[in-house]
């Protein structure tokens, strides 16, 4: 039997804009894809951030290719900010919700009846996220904010979802902090990993999605015009966020430089909107103090229509993250990106998916912070780049891509819940209250009797 099913997610979505493609907007990509192939009737409400985007859709969706087709599904742009945001979200006649990233699932929280079924999925630890911006900025004011979203999902969502296993038992302590994990719930799976995936828009293609090959790819974005054609190209794709560590990335990239004079550095996006700004001005600043700043080359925030050229005219990608809490729990779309279109890799380590390039050697993978062994991999893997010997690093990408971010295989929680939608107990345990020290004292006497009890309560405060 069709359900009629809720998606309340972040946008823009992969296709919106001819420019960013945002972590956000992937990861509602991706459940709604997944989702939209069940057959059931979705509602998708997509929440915007940027100020003028009822514009920039109706100007991408002139070309019907710029357009995510998901079967079965009406779709509602409205923006954060809007007072009207919760009165755009139909609650009627409605199975179950989905709240995508972490205000989304805030938002599908607050308004999802008690009696239908609630998913949210926590793209991100939000409380790691909020340390690093914390760090860039000096300040922990972010915090409140944050744990005041988290803890109201924590306490409202049936299912949740993360995006590591990392992130998952992180999920699970909150949950024990808050009183949500009870005995009633022992037999239950509460917190689901699902990675993201590395899903093409279309299969017809090995190498192309639905953003990219109605397009010319003809010409040439960078190789033969910005740089030499047979330079050699290591690609940092996308944002610089609080999380990069752009001083071990730029010493490192100067140092090759230093040895090989064929090699450049490509990289697109820059610093984030209302995130981080640090980051990628103090990259910039290093860069103007090079002798190679020339072969330092900066696309910005390109079409998306673009972006296959980038990855098939570079012959290396590369990520660099800072040893900290979010690393070790959240995902990294441009590794998701890079393993798509087979481009070979060097990461530093420390997060999920950097563990599973190294393990299924798709990649090199360099302890964080190590300047020197950063070099070594960037020269290693850049003169075998010259020498065209990369094919066995683009192959274990490919099986990447096909195993272990299979979305068939990744979002199966997904659909089972669908089809056994559970609701789960919303009872709370007090933790550390007088109340509980009243309710666990008058349990203890019931077993133990008063004698005993009168012993245990001075061994607990006089011991």
């Amino acid at each position: 039997m069709k359900k009629n099913i809720v998606i309340i997610g972040s946008g823009p979505l992969p296709n919106d804009t001819i420019g960013i493609r945002e972590a956000g907007g992937l990861r509602t990509h991706q459940f709604t894809k997944a989702i939209a192939h069940t057959g059931h009737n979705i509602t998708l409400v997509c929440i915007h951030n940027n100020d003028n985007f009822t514009e920039q859709i109706k100007k991408d969706n002139t070309d019907k290719t710029n357009s995510p087709i998901y079967h079965n599904t009406s779709i509602i742009r409205v923006h954060r900010h809007d007072k009207n945001l919760k009165d755009a979200i139909p609650v009627d006649n409605i199975d179950i919700i989905f709240g995508v990233n972490t205000f989304p699932s805030f938002i599908a929280s607050q308004i999802c009846p008690p009696n239908i079924p609630l998913w949210t999925d926590l793209n991100g630890w939000i409380m790691a996220e909020s340390q690093a911006r914390g760090y860039t900025e000096q300040t922990n004011i972010h915090f409140a904010n944050a744990w005041r979203q988290e803890k109201y999902i924590l306490d409202k969502a049936d299912r949740i979802s993360t995006v590591s296993t990392a992130q998952k038992f992180c999920t699970l302590g909150e949950m024990a902090s808050t009183g949500n994990i009870l005995y009633q719930n022992f037999h239950e799976e509460l917190v689901f990993a699902i990675p993201n995936t590395t899903e093409f828009f279309s299969t017809d293609t090995p190498h192309k999605s639905d953003t990219f090959d109605k397009h010319d790819t003809t010409k040439p974005l960078f190789r033969g015009n910005k740089i030499p054609h047979d330079a050699i190209t290591i690609s940092h794709i996308g944002g610089y966020n609080n999380w990069v560590d752009t001083s071990t990335l730029f010493y490192a990239i100067d140092n090759a430089m230093s040895l090989l004079p064929h090699l450049y550095f490509i990289s697109t996006g820059g610093a984030i909107k209302d995130v981080s700004n640090k980051a990628f001005s103090d990259f910039l600043d290093k860069i103007d103090t090079s002798k190679y700043k020339d072969r330092y080359v900066f696309l910005g925030w390109i079409p998306t229509k673009d972006m296959y050229k980038v990855y098939t005219e570079s012959d290396i990608g590369i990520n660099v993250d800072f040893a900290c809490i979010e690393t070790e729990t959240g995902a990294r779309n441009r590794l998701n990106e890079m393993i798509k279109f087979q481009l070979p890799i060097i990461t530093t380590k420390g997060s999920e998916i950097a563990e599973t390039i190294g393990q299924y050697k798709a990649g090199e993978c360099v302890p964080n912070g190590n300047i020197n062994a950063l070099t070594d991999s960037i020269v290693k893997m850049a003169t075998l780049a010259k020498e065209s010997k990369l094919t066995t690093y683009k192959q274990q990408c490919a099986f990447i891509q096909n195993s272990v971010y299979n979305p068939k295989t990744v979002m199966q929680p997904v659909l089972d819940f669908i089809n056994t939608p559970i609701i789960r107990n919303k009872t709370k345990t007090q933790q550390d209250s007088p109340f509980s020290l009243l309710k666990n004292t008058i349990w203890y006497m019931k077993r133990n009797g008063i004698r005993q009890t009168f012993h245990k309560i001075i061994q607990q405060f006089f011991s």
